[in-house]
């Protein structure tokens, strides 16, 4: 028990708050950032070709599937926009092109996930283009306000 509380009193929330900041894009850590919002894109690229062979026949994973394979990232990327804008404006053009090498990133990691499994989606270009039409108009309207 009290290797327990001695490990707990250690804890603080530093790392979330750094990770938090990383998402607003900060211009001095912009590839930090970069990296960590590729390395989350590939993650869902992985978990959801993980899931898609593993559990074949359940509805909860093909649930997370669809949502790992857009809802999730285009969301996630649009409320980047956002923070990035709000915390740094002036700099939308900068952020949108930063996101455009994150689609091509997701949709190459995406195609690679063809390799494990033939009849997997890979990088749908439909679901991409659902997920561009989330992102971009985001991205679109930060950069023209700012």
């Amino acid at each position: 028990m009290r290797y327990l509380q001695d490990l707990v009193a250690g804890v603080t929330g530093q790392p979330f708050r750094d990770l938090l900041h990383l998402l607003t894009l900060p211009p001095d850590e912009m590839g930090a950032a970069f990296g960590l919002l590729a390395a989350i894109v590939i993650a869902c690229e992985l978990a959801r070709i993980a899931l898609g062979t593993v559990l074949t026949r359940s509805r909860v994973v093909h649930v997370t599937v669809c949502v790992l394979t857009f809802a999730f990232q285009s969301l996630l990327l649009a409320a980047v926009l956002i923070a990035a804008d709000r915390t740094y404006g002036g700099r939308g053009w900068v952020n949108l092109g930063l996101v455009l090498a994150l689609f091509v990133l997701w949709y190459t990691v995406g195609q690679a996930t063809k390799l494990v499994r033939a009849d997997s989606e890979g990088a749908d270009l439909g679901f991409m283009a659902v997920g561009a039409l989330i992102t971009f108009p985001t991205g679109l309207v930060c950069a023209a306000i700012t």
